[in-house]
């Protein structure tokens, strides 16, 4: 049977529809993958192009000639396939922290849908290869080797390593050799032809595999932050009228009106819905622009994850092959400089919303601000929980850091001067996914307070939403807090492994969670 054959319940590839959540299916859940016959003849034709071009002896940059500043040097024809195999492994460096196997399902799922494209040049051989190793769980070891982003080079060549039946993976749970791995798979290593090795390395696998699953990270995150924020209104018995409906329609920006609409569904049948149940005319900004600083979240997201999905649905190799016009051209389709700069935008916009939730934190632990006691002690010259004050500000600092851009911070003037830029994407992606982590440990305080000034304000009625999250919290925060302190690492996992989103989403209806970090991977 054609190991590309399509087949029930598998995500199907066919270089133009590939969307982020498909790639956590494969990457977090397992989800085979084939590739479609309409695809399958594009690859042919695009081949057939390479092939009339090697006949001619036309030169193209990495087929025939070296790469880099090397592209002066032409390559024999009866050494191609070795100088495919030599370019793989060259490109290795043997050094730096290992991804884990969701990131290099997800490098592999979407190199193979940039091979679907047609653009590279490849045989059908070379795309089974990749699926048949994604879906026997064959899963490459991959160290971050320092790409600049102009091309995951030495990333991409650890998966070209296995593949070819060198390099090392995992399979079933151990580390064996390429060769080894593919083996115990029922598979057999393939020897690739001219043009094959670059269209293994050249692609921007980690920040186009890793990216797309932080990026549905990043739309849980913002839900969280959502029902951390309607809980912590009602905690500090905050004014609702900034969540009005009116003020996101004079002012329509659509992440602002998603995060009202949110707020809103969150606190339905709240007690803040009662007239003069707001302490405040206005409140700090910090709970005033709730649904503006979230909205610009939202709006941040929507056009990175925009962007993403064009790259992963495009042709970003180099030499590009024309099918219509039989030629190869040399181009810069390798520039994720976008996905970048989309990044940079979405770690400031969720540092906005990180900076917000410590303000919060901060008004709650404030007598002055909350109308209760100091730290929310439930003793007069007992701590309470301000010691989560200074936790939360060092988190925040740590935001701002992390939100600072890198796309600008290449200096290089590598390959002799030729490749005197780069995009950085893969860092920026590397430390989204960082901020990340830090944006849930906040939440995790957030909702730790706000759930404490909820018992010490006598537990009024709270929202349908709010009411099912401060329910799942309070297995976390204790409510004598001098006597058993919080499990603040329980509830950040909690929340990391999506079961909050789900435990609100079975009250009101919100959705289920995209991403299930820490999942087992591998075939279903």
């Amino acid at each position: 049977m054609d190991p590309l054959s399509l087949g029930g319940g598998t995500v199907v590839l066919t270089g133009d529809d590939l969307y982020i959540e498909e790639v956590v299916r494969v990457a977090r859940r397992g989800a085979r993958v084939a590739v479609s016959g309409e695809a399958l003849d594009r690859v042919r034709r695009a081949r057939e192009v390479v092939e009339h071009v090697l006949e001619r002896g036309d030169p193209v940059y990495g087929m025939n000639t070296g790469v880099g500043s090397l592209s002066r040097y032409r390559v024999p024809f009866e050494h191609l396939e070795q100088f495919s195999a030599t370019l793989v492994s060259r490109h290795t460096t043997h050094q730096g922290a290992e991804v884990s196997p969701e990131i290099v399902r997800a490098m592999m799922v979407t190199r193979v849908n940039g091979m679907a494209k047609g653009g590279v040049g490849v045989r059908t051989e070379l795309l089974g290869a990749f699926v048949d190793a994604l879906n026997a769980g064959v899963h490459p070891v991959v160290r971050l080797g320092g790409s600049v982003g102009q091309a995951d080079l030495a990333e991409m060549a650890e998966i070209g390593q296995v593949l070819i039946g060198r390099g090392e993976a995992d399979y079933r749970g151990e580390r064996m050799g390429g060769t080894a791995a593919l083996r115990a798979a029922g598979l057999q290593p393939i020897r690739l032809k001219a043009k094959e090795g670059l269209a293994l390395i050249s692609a921007n696998g980690i920040t186009m595999g890793h990216g797309s699953l932080v990026l549905s990270d990043v739309a849980d995150l913002l839900d969280v932050f959502d029902i951390t924020a309607a809980l912590s209104m009602e905690a500090f018995g905050a004014n609702l009228s900034t969540v009005h409906p009116e003020a996101a329609r004079l002012r329509p920006h659509p992440g602002q009106a998603r995060a009202a609409d949110r707020l809103r569904e969150l606190l339905a049948d709240s007690y803040l819905w009662r007239p003069g149940a707001a302490r405040n005319l206005q409140d700090p900004l910090s709970f005033r622009c709730v649904p503006q600083t979230h909205g610009a979240s939202y709006d941040a997201h929507a056009y990175a994850r925009g962007t993403m999905e064009v790259e992963i649905n495009s042709a970003g190799d180099n030499p590009l092959v024309l099918i219509e016009d039989k030629t190869i051209i040399s181009v810069g389709n390798f520039d994720v400089v976008a996905l970048a700069v989309a990044f940079d935008l979405l770690r400031v916009a969720v540092a906005q919303v990180v900076h917000l939730a410590n303000e919060r934190i901060q008004k709650h632990l404030w007598s002055q601000f909350s109308g209760l006691p100091t730290g929310l002690a439930a003793r007069d010259g007992d701590e309470g929980l301000r010691p989560l004050g200074y936790t939360s500000a060092s988190l925040a600092a740590e935001a701002r850091v992390l939100a600072n851009p890198v796309s600008l911070d290449y200096r290089g003037q590598i390959a002799e001067g030729v490749e005197d830029h780069a995009s950085m994407a893969p860092l920026g992606v590397r430390k989204t996914d960082e901020l990340v982590d830090v944006a849930r440990r906040i939440a995790a305080l957030e909702l730790t307070v706000a759930t404490r000034a909820v018992d010490l304000r006598g537990r009024p009625r709270l929202g349908t939403g709010s009411r099912a999250a401060y329910d799942l919290v309070s297995r976390y925060a204790a409510t004598e807090p001098e006597e058993h302190w919080p499990d603040l690492d329980g509830l950040t996992q909690a929340i990391a492994g999506g079961r909050l989103i789900a435990h609100v989403a079975s009250e009101i209806g919100l959705l289920e969670p995209v991403s299930t970090p820490g999942d087992a991977v591998g075939p279903e």
